[in-house]
C-alpha cells in the first residue's frame, strides 16, 4: 500500500491527502465479508502502475433505459484470499457469487461518497507464468443485473397482498383463481381444505379485475368450504370479492352463508347475507338464524344499490360484552369508496366458523326465500379471520389501477425488501394501469416509461431510486463549468444527428391508440428541406386512462423530447485531480445525481454562443494513481426547462411569426406578423414584458409591443390630416386640400365633387396587413351611394384594393371588396347588413385582412363587439406588392348630396405589430431578412 500512497500524495487536487476524508484515503474499496464491511483497498491497483478502477452507472452510451451499474478493477491475490474455492484462503467460505462490494471517495465533508454499491457475481483468477503475479479481475455489477434475471410472480397481486405478509388471524383463504379443468377450489393455506361445489361453475371466466387471475362464475353452482378447527374467537370476519350483474338478482338470493359451531341456545347457528328487493333496495341484507332457521334479532340491511358493481365485501362480528356488534362493509373496487352499516345484536357469544357457502338455497324459515345458484355472479378471494382488520388492509393492491408511478415503484421495492430512495414528489407522477404478472424490473420499467422519469441504483445502499419527471423541470444547475478556465478534462464534442429524432409518435393504451405529429418546423414531418421527413415511434404504455386527451398528451410529450432543435453533448468530463477544481466544485461534482443539470458557459467562438445546458443521465469514472476522471453522460436540458401550466405566468408562443421587413444589425423597432395561415398576435400588456425572442440565432429582449399604426384623431388640422398618434404622417391625394381636415375626434373627407375619390395614405413595407377603422357619413345618401373604407396594396388611384362600407340611397349598409386594376373597377365580393337602417353620423367599424391572395373583410356597428365571422372572403392575385395603405372615400356618380363628408375614427393597423427590442442578448450581432422565423426564446412548455 505504501507505493499507492506515495503516488497519490504527489497528485494535485482533491485526490491528494487533503484531509477532506476522515480516513485520509483518496479511494476506499470495501467488501461485505462475514457480516461486516472489510476494507480491501490495500489489494486494489497494486499489481503494476497501469491498474485502475473503472466505474459506471445510469444510462450509458446515450441509451434510453437505465443499465446496471458496474465496476472493474484488479485485486492482488497472492495469498488466494479472492479465490472462493481455495480452502487456505483467508476469505474461504465468506465470499462467493454476488458478494456485496462498494467503492467510495471522500465527500469533502468528512464522510464518504459511494461511487459504486454492487455485487461480485464471479471471481476469475489469473497469474503469470512465474506464479509471482497472481490477481483477480473483479467485475462488480449493480443491483439491476440481478433484478433483470428475477422470475415473474407465480400468483396474482391480490393473492400476494393477502398472503404476504400473512395476517396473524387468517383462518381460511380460497383464492378461487383455479384454472379451467380444476375439480375443486384449492385453499391457499397448507392446513386448509379445498372448496367444493354442487352444480357446474364456470371456472376462470371473470377476468375484469386485473389484480386477480380470472375468477369463477357461479350462475349454475353452489360453493362450499369447510374450515379447519380453531379456538373460539371473540371476532369473526369474512371477506370476499363479488360481482353482482347490472340486472340484479331475484329477491332472497343468498350470496354467502356463514355457519358456526352450535354454542348454546340463543346463539346464532348461521348467518345469511342475501340480495333483496324487499328487505333492502337492491342491496345486501344480513340475518342471524338459529339451527331451525328462525331469525334471531333484527335484520341488518345495507342501503347501497349493488347492481353492476364489483365489491369487496366484509362481514364482521365482534363480541361486545354479552352482545355482538355486526357490520357490513362494501368497498367499491373501482372507486375505492367504502359503504358501511352496523348494529348490535343481543345474542350470546361467537364460536368458531365451520363452513362458508356461496349461492346456496335459503335455509332461513322466514322469507324471502332464494333458490340455489347466483346467475351472473362471480366470487373470489374468500378469507376468514378471527380478528377485525381495516377494510383497506390490502391497500392499493386490491386494484392498483390509478396508483401513481412513483408510489408503485416504492411499493414494489418494499414488497421485495429493497431499499428505495427518490427525488421529487412520488404523488406527482403518472397514474398507472393494472399491475401484471411480470418480474420486478419489468414492472418498475413500466412505471418509468409511463412517467418519463429516471430510474437509478442507489448510491447509499444496495437498492433502487427513482427521479420523477416533474423533478427534472426548471431546476437550477448543480454544476457550472467555465470553458476558458480549463476545468474540462476533454473537449466536449457537439453531436447533430437524427439518432433520437421522433416527430410522429403513436401511443397505445389498452388497445386504444392516438398519434401526435409535428408537421411544421425544421424537424417536422414535411420532406426536406421544409422538414426532415417522418421519424416515427410506436409506444405501448400501461396507464390508468386511455382517453384521447391523455394519449395525445403522452404522444405530444414524446414528440417534444424528440424534436429538440439543438446539438447534443453526449459526454462532459472533468478530472478531480486538476488544480483548477476547487473543493466546492469537487463536492458538487461527486454530489451530482442522475437527472441533475450541468452547464458549460462561454463556449468557444466557433460554437453557438448559448450556454451548453445538459442533464446528467449517467456517469463513468476512472480512478488511477494520478487522476480521478468523471465523465457525465448527458442529454439536452432544454426540453425540461421553462415547464409550466396555463396560468398568468405562462409564456405561450404564437403558432408562427415572422419579420415583416428586412432589419439591420442595429434596428431596435421593427414589424412582426403572423406566418400564414396563422393569425395569433403577441401580447401588448405591459405586465407581460419584457420577454426574449429568437430570430436567426440572435436573442432579443422585447421591451414594448404595439400596433404598427394608430390614430385616434385627437387633434385639429385643416387642409391635411397631419401626424397620427404613432408618429407617421398622413399624405393626401384626390380633390383639393380643403377636402381634408381633422376635428372633433374624426378625420374627414369632404366630398365636394362627385365620383372623385379622396385618399389618405401611409407607406407600407408589407403587403399582408390587418387594419381597422370606424366610418360614417354625415348625410343620408341621395341619388347615389356614399362610400368610405380601408385600402391596401395601393400603387396609385387606379391600382388598389378597397374594403368599402357603402351607405346606400335606401339607407342600407353594404360591405364590398373592390379591386381597381389599371383604372377598371371590379367588385370581388359583397355583403348587406341585415335589418340595419343607416342613420347619418352612426359609425360602423370595418376590418380588412390581406394575406397573400386571400382578402377578407367584415363590418359591424362600432358600438357593438366585433362580429366573429368574415362576411366577404375573396381570392385575387393581381395586386401583390406593398406600397401604401390608408382610407378612401367617394360618392357615386349620380349623388345629389351637397358637400357630404365621410368621417373616420380609431384607425389601427394591428398586424404587423411594432416590436421595440434590445438587441444581441446572447452576443449575436447580425442583420435579418423579411419572412425570417421569430419565436419566444424560452416559451413555457406544458408539462405532461
Amino acid at each position: 500500500m505504501m507505493g499507492w500512497q506515495r503516488r497519490m500524495r504527489v497528485a494535485a487536487g482533491p485526490l491528494g491527502a487533503s484531509g477532506e476524508a476522515s480516513d485520509d484515503q483518496p479511494v476506499q474499496v470495501e467488501m461485505f465479508i462475514s457480516g461486516a464491511w472489510v476494507d480491501i483497498t490495500d489489494y486494489v491497483m497494486v499489481r503494476d502502475d497501469q491498474g485502475n478502477i473503472a466505474l459506471n452507472r445510469g444510462i450509458r452510451d446515450e441509451g434510453s433505459n437505465t443499465e446496471q451499474g458496474g465496476g472493474t478493477f484488479p485485486l492482488r491475490n497472492a495469498d488466494g484470499r479472492f479465490s472462493p474455492r481455495n480452502p487456505t484462503g483467508p476469505y474461504y467460505g465468506a465470499i462467493g457469487r454476488n458478494t456485496p462490494i462498494r467503492v467510495s471517495v471522500p465527500d469533502g465533508l468528512g464522510g464518504k461518497n459511494c461511487r459504486l454499491w454492487g455485487e461480485v457475481p464471479e471471481w476469475p483468477v489469473s497469474w503469470d507464468t512465474t506464479g509471482t503475479d497472481v490477481w483477480t479481475d473483479v467485475s462488480a455489477s449493480g443491483l439491476l443485473r440481478r433484478l433483470a434475471q428475477g422470475p415473474a410472480p407465480a400468483r396474482s397481486v391480490i393473492y400476494n397482498a393477502i398472503t404476504d405478509p400473512k395476517p396473524s388471524g387468517l383462518v381460511a383463504y380460497w383464492p378461487m383463481e383455479d384454472a379451467t379443468g380444476a375439480t375443486s377450489l384449492a385453499s391457499a393455506l397448507t392446513n386448509g381444505s379445498a372448496m367444493t361445489w354442487a352444480g357446474v361453475p364456470t371456472l376462470a371466466s371473470y377476468s375484469t379485475l386485473a389484480a386477480s387471475d380470472p375468477l369463477p362464475d357461479i350462475s349454475a353452482a353452489t360453493l362450499s368450504g369447510g374450515v379447519p378447527r380453531y379456538d373460539d374467537p371473540t371476532a369473526t370476519q369474512v371477506r370476499f370479492l363479488v360481482y353482482i350483474p347490472a340486472s340484479g338478482l331475484a329477491d332472497g338470493k343468498v350470496i354467502c352463508s356463514i355457519d358456526q359451531q352450535d354454542y348454546s341456545p340463543g346463539a346464532a347457528q348461521f348467518w345469511e347475507l342475501y340480495y333483496s328487493t324487499t328487505d333492502a333496495s337492491n342491496s345486501l341484507v344480513l340475518k342471524s338464524c338459529d339451527a331451525a332457521g328462525n331469525n334471531l334479532g333484527a335484520l341488518l340491511p345495507h342501503v347501497v344499490d349493488v347492481r353492476g358493481r364489483l365489491l369487496y365485501v366484509s362481514v364482521e362480528f365482534q363480541e361486545s360484552g354479552a352482545n355482538i356488534t355486526r357490520q357490513i362493509q362494501l368497498k367499491d373496487v373501482n372507486t375505492s369508496r367504502v359503504y358501511a352499516v352496523s348494529d348490535t345484536e343481543f345474542v350470546t357469544q361467537l364460536s368458531r366458523v365451520t363452513r362458508l357457502q356461496f349461492g346456496p338455497a335459503t335455509r332461513s324459515a322466514i322469507s324471502p326465500f332464494g333458490a340455489a345458484f347466483l346467475p351472473g355472479v362471480a366470487i373470489g378471494h374468500v378469507t376468514l379471520e378471527n380478528q377485525i382488520t381495516a377494510i383497506g388492509a390490502l391497500g392499493v393492491r386490491l386494484n392498483p389501477i390509478g396508483e401513481t408511478a412513483g408510489r408503485r415503484i416504492q411499493r414494489l421495492c418494499g414488497e421485495q425488501g429493497l431499499p428505495f430512495d427518490w427525488v421529487g414528489d412520488l404523488d406527482d407522477t403518472t397514474a398507472m394501469g393494472a399491475q401484471g404478472k411480470s418480474n420486478l424490473l419489468t414492472l418498475v420499467q413500466e412505471c418509468v416509461d409511463a412517467d418519463g422519469g429516471m430510474l437509478y441504483e442507489s448510491g447509499s445502499v444496495l437498492g433502487l431510486g427513482y427521479r420523477t419527471r416533474a423533478s427534472l423541470y426548471d431546476q437550477d444547475p448543480t454544476l457550472t463549468l467555465d470553458y476558458p478556465s480549463g476545468k474540462l478534462a476533454q473537449i466536449p464534442t457537439p453531436v447533430e444527428d437524427d439518432r433520437y429524432l421522433q416527430n410522429r409518435v403513436t401511443v397505445t393504451v389498452s388497445g386504444v391508440s392516438q398519434t401526435y405529429e409535428q408537421t411544421g418546423g425544421s424537424l417536422g414531418t414535411a420532406p426536406p428541406p421544409a422538414g426532415v421527413g417522418y421519424y416515427g415511434q410506436d409506444v405501448t404504455l400501461n396507464l390508468a386512462a386511455s382517453d384521447a386527451s391523455t394519449l395525445q398528451d403522452q404522444a405530444a410529450w414524446r414528440v417534444h423530447l424528440g424534436t429538440v432543435d439543438e446539438a447534443r453533448y453526449p459526454q462532459i468530463s472533468v478530472n478531480l485531480a486538476h488544480p483548477s477544481i476547487t473543493p466546492d466544485m469537487r463536492r458538487a461534482i461527486i454530489g451530482m445525481r442522475i437527472g441533475d443539470r450541468i452547464q458549460i458557459t462561454n463556449p468557444p467562438d466557433w460554437l453557438p454562443p448559448d450556454t451548453v445546458d445538459q442533464l446528467v443521465i449517467g456517469t463513468s469514472e476512472t480512478i488511477t494513481h494520478i487522476e480521478h476522471r468523471v465523465t457525465f453522460n448527458c442529454r439536452p436540458a432544454s426540453p425540461y426547462s421553462y415547464v409550466g401550466y396555463l396560468d398568468t405566468a405562462a409564456r405561450i408562443d404564437t403558432d408562427g411569426s415572422q419579420l415583416a421587413a428586412d432589419i439591420g444589425a442595429g434596428t431596435t423597432v421593427f414589424g412582426v406578423q403572423p406566418t400564414a395561415p396563422n393569425e395569433g398576435l403577441w401580447t401588448k400588456d405591459p405586465g407581460d414584458l419584457p420577454f426574449d425572442i429568437a430570430v436567426g440565432g440572435e436573442v432579443m429582449r422585447v421591451t414594448a409591443v404595439g400596433d404598427a399604426a394608430t390614430d385616434t384623431f385627437a387633434r385639429t388640422v385643416s387642409s391635411a390630416w397631419g401626424t397620427m398618434d404613432s408618429g407617421f404622417t398622413w399624405t393626401t391625394s384626390g380633390g383639393t386640400s380643403t377636402d381634408y381636415s381633422v376635428s372633433g375626434g374624426s378625420g374627414n373627407h369632404l366630398l365636394a365633387s362627385v365620383n372623385i375619390s379622396r385618399r389618405c395614405l401611409l407607406a407600407a413595407t408589407t403587403a399582408d396587413l390587418d387594419m381597422y377603422v370606424s366610418v360614417t357619413a354625415d348625410q343620408l345618401a341621395t341619388g347615389d351611394a356614399l362610400n368610405g373604407g380601408l385600402i391596401n396594396r395601393y400603387l396609385d388611384s387606379n391600382n388598389l384594393y378597397h374594403a368599402v362600407v357603402q351607405f346606400t340611397t335606401s339607407n342600407t349598409v353594404r360591405l364590398l371588396i373592390v379591386k381597381r386594376l389599371n383604372g377598371t373597377e371590379t367588385t370581388l365580393g359583397s355583403y348587406t347588413m341585415p335589418a340595419v337602417t343607416f342613420s347619418a353620423g352612426t359609425y360602423y367599424r370595418v376590418r380588412l385582412n390581406s394575406k397573400g391572395s386571400l382578402l377578407r373583410a367584415k363590418v359591424w356597428l362600432a358600438a357593438d363587439a366585433e362580429t366573429p365571422e368574415w362576411q366577404v372572403t375573396v381570392m385575387d392575385t393581381d395586386l401583390s406588392m406593398p406600397q401604401s395603405i390608408g382610407v378612401r372615400s367617394i360618392s357615386g356618380a349620380s349623388s345629389t348630396n351637397v358637400n357630404p363628408s365621410i368621417k373616420y375614427q380609431s384607425f389601427v393597423v394591428t398586424s404587423p405589430q411594432a416590436f421595440t427590442v434590445t438587441r444581441s442578448i446572447n452576443g449575436v450581432v447580425k442583420a435579418h431578412t423579411a419572412g425570417e422565423d421569430l419565436r419566444l426564446a424560452n416559451p413555457t412548455i406544458l408539462g405532461l
